[in-house]
């Protein structure tokens, strides 16, 4: 049997180590062996790796500023990696589906994702995880005017910083902190807060001089400077930001600064030069999932515009900022309906796995899964339906007066046709069937998310089938009785009371007639609700 590849298999640690070493080194490099990584996984690898390689894929993706490539493997291996002890990696991604989303305007999947990375990282003490998350969660704080939340998680930011061993880290995540604080607090018109952060801000810098020609940095000095009424210091780190900004690589990575920026170039009237910000900004070629930016750009064009009184320039701006908007609403949905598609092509692929796993501990007649699996499938699907809010089925079906062909054709041909039942079954069992022999000419199958009319649709075909093999082993009809329960778990409820429910259906129907079907919904239906016959 082909080898089934995990973490732990020397081929996959190898590539693991080398796309680690490679990573924010050679991005190109990255992606490349991210993708190698991805294929082998999918090919022979286990479900965790899968997962993980997924991930991996998309935080290559983002490096290389593939933003709508990234969320679709963030999306799609995070669920399954939060299952794992990966929370470095769980974390990353996180935080970079949270910057992705924030980009494109979805600011509730955002901060949940940022979120789920502070809980993490601190669950977990990795504290540069943490505090990155606190300060990208702050900044979208602020975009929603939530200033004194902004404050709380920079600074919570900054109490990771006390944590990490690293001085150049620290110091780098330190002062993009303090830089970040001043802002809000010259914003809120909080001079006095604003200074004591500055000059934090520039004690560390004077230790770290390196940090000093930073955007952040710079953007930090021009607002408070300017606050203050320091003309000359104003225009200094003014020039100092507007330099820094043609040099920009990365508008996505960028984006608070690039704002603030023009925020402050457009209440200094500054338009000759916002004209050539703008400029420089329509001739990059911005991904076009990055929508939040092109409307933030647009929105800040018109107000311009309308300013200077250019009333032709400001509906041209004003008819592309509704297209983006639209855009933006398209995207949010198919945003949506993928999460679903991607959400419930797991829940699938968890049923295949556990009936595969199950049905390996088979019936050596049948060839389908044996009694000892039972209570445990049921259980994992009870469990599975009440946390998703999906129907869960239940079928008891035995073989109709299956002693008398026993007693009159011989238990060889009792066999055969208990084996031709069992060929039957595994035709029909797929990710949402589960099918097991009970006992004796006993067989239980389970119906996950599936409606009444889909699981009678299986209940004919069993029917049918066994009809013919009656006829094909030249013993007559033979014909099977059916007893069937189908409903969301409900309060209280047990996955045991699907079998009982389903049993009482079964003798139903065995002291109504035999060869039929009888679906309910709870067990007083048997009592309660009139039996129309299936067939």
């Amino acid at each position: 049997m082909e080898e089934v590849y995990s973490k732990q298999s020397p081929e996959v640690v190898d590539l693991i180590n080398r796309i680690n070493e490679t990573r924010k080194v050679d991005n190109a490099k990255h992606l490349d062996l991210a993708c190698d990584l991805f294929d082998l996984a999918q090919e022979k690898g286990n479900e965790d790796l899968k997962d993980y390689a997924s991930c991996v894929l998309g935080d290559a993706s983002c490096q290389n500023q593939d933003f709508s490539q990234a969320l679709y493997y963030l999306s799609s291996g995070i669920t399954g990696l939060v299952k794992t002890d990966e929370y470095q990696l769980i974390c990353r991604c996180y935080n970079e589906l949270g910057i992705i989303y924030h980009s494109m305007g979805n600011f509730i999947t955002s901060e949940e994702s940022y979120i789920n990375c502070i809980d993490i990282a601190r669950a977990h003490r990795l504290y540069v995880e943490e505090a990155i998350a606190c300060a990208n969660f702050a900044t979208l704080c602020e975009e929603m005017d939530a200033f004194q939340d902004s404050i709380e998680y920079h600074y919570r930011g900054i109490e990771c910083c006390g944590f990490i061993e690293d001085p150049e880290v620290k110091a780098d995540l330190l002062i993009g902190e303090y830089a970040l604080i001043s802002k809000v607090y010259v914003v809120q018109d909080k001079i006095d807060n604003a200074e004591y952060v500055i000059e934090e801000m520039e004690r560390l810098i004077s230790e770290h001089p390196e940090f000093d020609k930073d955007i952040d940095v710079n953007i930090a000095r021009w607002y408070y400077h300017r606050a203050c009424g320091n003309v000359d210091l104003a225009s200094k780190y003014k020039a100092n930001c507007i330099e820094a900004f043609y040099q920009f690589e990365d508008f996505v990575i960028n984006f608070d600064e690039t704002l603030a920026l023009v925020s402050m170039m457009l209440s200094d009237e500054e338009y000759e030069e916002l004209e050539k910000i703008f400029k420089h900004i329509d001739s990059q070629e911005l991904d076009d999932e990055m929508i939040n930016l092109r409307l933030h750009f647009e929105k800040y064009k018109i107000v311009m515009y309308e300013k200077r009184g250019q009333k032709k320039h400001m509906m041209e701006c004003a008819y592309k900022y509704f297209q983006y908007h639209s855009k933006q609403s398209e995207d949010n949905k198919k945003s949506f309906t993928t999460t679903l598609r991607l959400r419930a092509e797991l829940v699938q692929q968890k049923t295949r796995n556990m009936f595969l796993s199950a049905a390996a501990e088979t019936d050596p007649l049948t060839g389908i899964a044996n009694r000892f699996k039972v209570n445990t499938v049921i259980d994992e699907l009870f469990t599975w339906a009440n946390n998703e809010g999906k129907s869960l089925g239940v079928e008891m079906m035995d073989i109709d007066y299956f002693k008398d062909v026993n007693d009159t054709y011989g238990h060889a041909k009792g066999d055969e046709v208990l084996k031709e039942l069992g060929n039957i079954l595994r035709r029909v069992e797929d990710e949402k069937v589960f099918v097991a022999r009970y006992g004796g000419d006993e067989f239980i199958l389970y119906y996950y998310d599936m409606s009444d009319e889909e699981i009678i649709e299986v209940a004919r075909f069993i029917r049918e089938s066994m009809e013919q093999v009656g006829e094909d082993l030249g013993i007559g009809k033979l014909t099977v009785s059916q007893g069937i329960v189908n409903h969301l778990p409900r309060q209280m409820s047990r996955a045991w009371d699907y079998l009982n429910a389903a049993d009482l259906a079964l003798y139903f129907v065995k002291n109504h007639g035999k060869a039929n079907a009888r679906l309910i919904h709870r067990a007083t239906d048997i009592q309660t609700q009139e039996w129309k016959k299936v067939f």
